[in-house]
């Protein structure tokens, strides 16, 4: 978002440039305004809808667990040197495909 510096301290209400925090000292550092925060996530919000209309989803609920989508891209992993030598093939391995059992969504 505007102004974020990527502390990874969002959850602590401590972010250094006030975006994400509740206390007002910190929060006349944002460099931005509220309307700005709101709109960034509108746009993120319909890209991430454009991107499952485009893999036919509606819902949320329909991807989760859904680790059978999720690909290793060849293009990506050359990219980098560091990751040409990285299988993550083992990490999914096991897994079990939940295209069809979606009973893990639902609460006991």
């Amino acid at each position: 978002a505007e102004g974020c510096v990527m502390a990874r301290v969002c959850h602590l209400n401590t972010c250094p440039v006030g975006v994400t925090s509740q206390k007002e000292e910190l929060r006349k550092k944002f460099p931005g305004t509220p309307e700005h925060v709101v709109n960034f996530f509108e746009f993120v919000a319909e890209e991430v809808r454009q991107l499952m209309a485009h893999m036919g989803y509606t819902k949320f609920e329909d991807l989760i667990g859904r680790t059978d989508l999720l690909t290793t891209s060849a293009k990506q992993v050359e990219r980098v040197a560091k990751t040409k030598a990285v299988n993550v093939d083992p990490f999914f391995a096991g897994v079990p495909n939940s295209a069809n059992d979606r009973s893990f969504l639902r609460a006991e």
